[in-house]
């Protein structure tokens, strides 16, 4: 049984959870292109707002998975709520809501969760209670490894970025090469789609899985979508990596959980998936995009004595 068949309840509380502070970070952050404003950041110890304005206050509202709080933040004090087995979302929600107005801060937000297959409103959400410490600590070991890949990879590109973060709309750590080139998203009603997709791009990602996918996996998805064909996977590839039509992308699922060889291989994913997809939308500039960096390697991600 994969992780996200094992513990899909766990998951999806902590979806939701995201989807509390995605919706205080969609609000109060100056809104950028591919709602790259919205994208929480990931943290040594979980995800978090990042730094936020309200009125003459600033703040911070981070979830602290390795310690069980959600930790709110402001010029002055941290105050801590408590992440248990048994709370429901709507609890949360209510502490969230009213800690933060207790310390000066009048939260508002719409309520209804985004992107998922339920709508019931946070403030009446008791049905999804199931926060699981050690589930919680794998989710994290599990982000970390996603943002330090894709930013590993995404990092010496000379090409404009959203860099990676945890998109709480569909519980995703995903990053973007964007090129400056408009192709709107054909169905304008469609609120999330035109500004997600409304320039050429290529998103990669990883996601937990889902009803489809039993494994945590990686993904690449060139914009505009490919259509009415299958793009090759060559001998570059990773074994085990695939072009899947009905995602519309390429897809690496790790099944053997985080190691050495499989950082190896999704790093050898995201590149032959990068210059697949760079042919495929017939991008130019790729030896620029790719020219290495004129500086002497520093000391990223090496242990010291």
């Amino acid at each position: 049984m994969g992780f996200y068949t094992e513990y899909r309840n766990e998951i999806t509380t902590l979806q939701l959870i995201s989807q509390i502070l995605g919706k205080i970070r969609l609000e109060y952050a100056p809104q950028e292109p591919q709602w790259a404003h919205v994208v929480l950041d990931i943290t040594p110890r979980g995800f978090s707002t990042g730094l936020l304005r309200h009125g003459d206050s600033y703040f911070e509202i981070e979830v602290d998975l390795s310690r069980g709080l959600i930790v709110i933040k402001t010029e002055t004090y941290d105050t801590h709520i408590e992440m248990q087995s048994g709370k429901p979302i709507s609890e949360y929600y209510q502490e969230i809501i009213n800690t933060a107005a207790a310390e000066g801060l009048k939260l508002y937000i719409n309520t209804k969760p985004q992107e998922m297959e339920f709508k019931t409103p946070f403030e009446d959400d008791v049905g999804h209670h199931h926060y699981n410490d050690y589930v919680a600590n794998i989710v994290l070991k599990w982000f970390r490894f996603a943002r330090d890949a894709e930013m590993r990879f995404l990092a010496p590109f000379r090409h404009r970025k959203v860099y990676p973060g945890l998109f709480w709309g569909t519980f995703d750590v995903s990053c973007m090469l964007v090129r400056n080139e408009s192709e709107p998203f054909p169905d304008d009603s469609k609120v999330i789609e035109r500004a997600a997709f409304d320039e050429y791009m290529i998103e990669f990602g990883f996601w937990l899985g889902d009803d489809t996918f039993e494994h945590p996996a990686f993904f690449t998805l060139p914009y505009p979508f490919v259509e009415k064909t299958d793009l090759e996977v060559g001998g570059d590839f990773p074994e085990g990596s695939y072009f899947s039509p009905d995602m519309a992308g390429y897809i690496y699922e790790i099944k053997d959980g985080i190691n050495e060889k499989e950082a190896e291989n999704v790093q050898k994913f995201l590149q032959s998936s990068f210059r697949s997809a760079f042919d495929h939308l017939k991008w130019k500039g790729i030896n620029y995009c790719t020219e290495p960096l004129k500086m002497e390697d520093n000391q990223q991600g090496d242990a010291q004595d």
